[in-house]
C-alpha cells in the first residue's frame, strides 16, 4: 500500500510517500511562503524525485484539522483534488493525533498542545498500546487552565508535545499535580511522514473516506466568525 500524506495544519508544508510503514521520502519545509505557493509544488517535486505517478498511490492522508485555517484549507483542497483525479481514498486525520504520534513512550499519556493564542489551545489526550496509537480523549479545544484541571484528573505522568507546551510551560508545570514531561523541540513539529505511520494504520483498519466526504474539522469559529457572532 502507497501512502501520500499531505500535512499543512501548521506553519510547516510536508509531504511525504510511504510504501506501508516504510517511508519512501519525505519533504518539509518551515518558511514565510503560503502554503498555496509551496505544498504542490513540493509534492510534485517529491513524486518526481521517487518516480511515482498518482496512479501508483493507493491512499492520501491529510490532516483534517485543528490548525490554521488557511492551511487546513488549501491542504484540503489539494488531498481532495488529486484523491478525485485518481479515484483515491482518504484517511482523514486529527491533527493532535498526529502530533501525539511524533512520540513514542508507554509509560506515560501522551498530551500533544497547539497553541491558539491568548491562553486558548487544542489538545487531546493518547496512549501507546503496543504499536498501535489509541486515543484516550478526543481532540478538544480549550485554555490552558481548563486543560491542567483536566490532566489533574488522571494518575499517569504525562509527556507534552507541541508549541503549546513550550508557550505554557510554566503554567504547566506549576499547576499540574502529576509528574509532566517535555518532548525535545525536534518533537513539537507536525510532519508528513508521521501522517504516513498513522495513515497506514487506519487505512488497514479500513477507516478513510471519500474525496466528496472530507472537509477540515476547525473545532472553533475563525477570528473574522468570531467577531462577527
Amino acid at each position: 500500500m502507497k501512502i501520500l500524506a499531505i500535512e499543512s495544519a501548521s506553519v510547516t508544508a510536508s509531504c511525504a510517500v510511504s510504501e506501508d510503514f516504510n517511508v519512501l521520502g519525505e519533504f518539509t519545509l518551515s518558511h514565510k511562503k503560503t502554503h498555496s505557493e509551496k505544498l504542490m509544488p513540493l509534492i510534485e517535486e517529491l513524486l518526481k524525485e521517487l518516480e511515482i505517478k498518482i496512479q501508483d498511490i493507493d491512499v492520501i492522508a491529510v490532516s483534517e484539522g485543528p490548525g490554521s485555517y488557511t492551511g487546513l484549507r488549501i491542504g484540503a483542497a489539494i488531498a481532495k483534488s488529486l484523491a478525485f483525479a485518481g479515484n483515491l481514498p482518504i484517511v482523514n486525520i486529527p491533527t493532535m493525533k498526529s502530533l501525539a504520534g511524533n512520540v513514542y513512550d508507554k509509560e506515560k499519556l501522551i498530551v500533544p498542545i497547539m497553541d491558539a493564542k491568548a491562553g486558548r489551545v487544542y489538545a487531546g489526550i493518547y496512549k501507546w498500546e503496543g504499536e498501535e496509537l489509541k486515543c484516550v480523549k478526543e481532540q478538544f479545544p480549550c485554555n490552558i487552565e481548563e486543560l491542567v484541571d483536566i490532566l489533574n484528573q488522571y494518575q499517569e505522568p504525562v509527556i507534552l508535545a507541541g508549541d503549546g507546551s513550550v508557550s505554557y510551560r510554566n503554567i504547566i508545570e506549576e499547576k499540574l499535580n502529576n509528574k509532566a514531561y517535555f518532548t525535545p523541540n525536534k518533537f513539537n513539529n507536525l510532519n508528513a511522514a508521521t501522517l504516513c505511520f498513522i495513515g497506514c494504520s487506519m487505512a488497514k483498519k479500513g477507516e478513510t473516506i471519500t474525496a466528496s466526504n472530507f472537509k477540515p474539522q476547525y473545532l472553533r469559529l475563525s477570528q473574522a466568525e468570531r467577531n462577527k457572532k
